[in-house]
This record gives structure tokens, C-alpha cells and sequence, in this order.
């Protein structure tokens, strides 16, 4: 019997092509998927409702291919998209370090970045390294004490009229989209042997990277460091 709390379906939109896949499992393998043509782009506003109805189509051919109607989605996407850096510092009197500090510090960076750029929305967000006491780490370096506690974080985003477009592409379908994942990012996760871009894409929310924040990871039995700290947080 399948469990269902390990189904997922994964969307990708890249260039012209419509990517669509079902996982039954949490192991990576694609069960199900398929592959169609799009009549545009997405960034073509004047051809969206052409597309939008093109999607719903072939939804509805996925499900019964599948088998399964869809309820929630991630979505990968090769929209344009931005990266910044930002370094963050706190000092502590001889403190340990704890998970809550560097929640803390990545908030207060995730709200900058939010501030400073009114029309982006992060879609992912990387600790690059930490710094205790002028020591580099490039995990998480638990029950260490420290003064000083310094943070490099790297946010990747898109502009919010992309996620706009796709939350209402899919709402119009009744579709929830859980998370949008950025195709030029996951792509770096891809083997050669991947038919579909959201094999590369469920690897991402799997947790292939350590450095990365995941916050709407629901699926992975043990979950990591960023995913417990996020949680709540996200």
C-alpha cells in the first residue's frame, strides 16, 4: 500500500517545456511522469489565459494517468532571479552556541533583504559559514563557547510577479502550491541520467544541501538541523 504521506507532485515549468511527475515514495524515483510542449511562456501576460487553460488541461490528464487528483504541487521555475549576501554579527558573554542564536540572526537578515527589496520573494536561503571568534565553520559547530558569532547567509529570490503568476496559474486549478524552487538552482543537484528537472528538484527538498535553510520540508523522516530550527521559524 502507498503511503501518503510520502506522495508528491512536482511541476517544472522551463523554457518552453511542462514537466509534470508524481513520487509514491521518499526514495527519488518518479514513478509517474510526463512531458508537454507550452504555447508560451509565462512572462507572455497577453497569453497567459491561453496558458493557464493549457495547464489545467493537462492536469487533468496527469490525474488520470496517475491515477490521484492533485492537491498540493512544487513548482520549479527558470524565472530570473537574484542572489544576495549578507553578513551578520552578534556578541555574546561567553555563551554556547545555540540553534535559536542562528535563527535569530538569519530572521533579522531574511527581514533586511524583504526590506531593502519590496518586489522580490526568497525562495531559498543558504548558511554559507559561520565565524566564532574569528574561527570559520562550515557546519553547524554545536556546544562551542564563543564571544562573538558572525553568520554569512546567501538568499536566492525572484520577483514576486512570478510567483504571483504561478500561485494563480495553479489556484485557478484548485491546486496549492507549497514551494517554488529555482531551476537554475537545482539543477546543480542533477544527474545526467534525470529525464525530468523535478528530480533534481525533490533532491533540494530532500536536503542534498546541508548549507540550506529548508522550511517547508514535511516529508523527510529524520529531518536536519535547518529543518527543525525553521519550522517554527518559517
Amino acid at each position: 500500500m502507498i503511503n501518503k504521506e510520502y506522495q508528491s507532485f512536482y511541476f517544472a515549468i522551463v523554457g518552453h517545456d511542462l514537466h509534470m511527475n508524481y513520487f509514491s515514495s521518499n526514495d527519488g524515483n518518479s514513478d509517474y511522469q510526463k512531458k508537454y510542449l507550452l504555447p508560451d511562456t509565462i512572462d507572455n501576460n497577453l497569453n497567459l489565459i491561453i496558458l493557464s487553460k493549457f495547464i489545467s488541461e493537462k492536469i487533468k490528464d496527469f490525474e488520470k494517468y496517475v491515477g490521484n487528483f492533485i492537491e498540493k504541487v512544487n513548482i520549479i521555475t527558470d524565472a530570473k532571479y537574484d542572489q544576495f549576501s549578507l553578513s551578520l554579527k552578534n556578541k555574546y558573554d561567553s555563551n554556547k552556541i545555540k540553534e535559536s542564536d542562528v535563527v535569530r540572526l538569519i530572521s533579522d537578515a531574511k527581514q533586511l533583504i524583504l526590506r531593502n527589496n519590496k518586489n522580490c520573494i526568497i525562495l531559498h536561503i543558504f548558511v554559507d559559514k559561520y565565524i566564532l571568534d574569528g574561527k570559520e565553520y562550515l557546519e553547524f559547530p554545536e556546544n562551542f563557547n564563543y564571544n562573538e558569532l558572525v553568520i554569512n547567509v546567501s538568499f536566492i529570490t525572484v520577483h514576486s510577479s512570478t510567483v504571483k503568476t504561478l500561485n494563480k496559474i495553479f489556484k485557478d486549478c484548485n491546486i496549492e502550491v507549497k514551494k517554488i524552487i529555482s531551476y537554475q538552482y537545482s539543477n546543480k543537484f542533477a544527474d545526467k541520467s534525470d529525464i525530468s528537472p523535478c528530480i533534481a528538484a525533490k533532491k533540494v527538498m530532500d536536503g542534498i544541501n546541508p548549507s540550506e535553510v529548508i522550511s517547508h520540508n514535511m516529508h523527510t523522516k529524520k529531518q536536519g538541523l535547518f529543518e527543525k530550527m525553521f519550522n517554527y521559524f518559517g
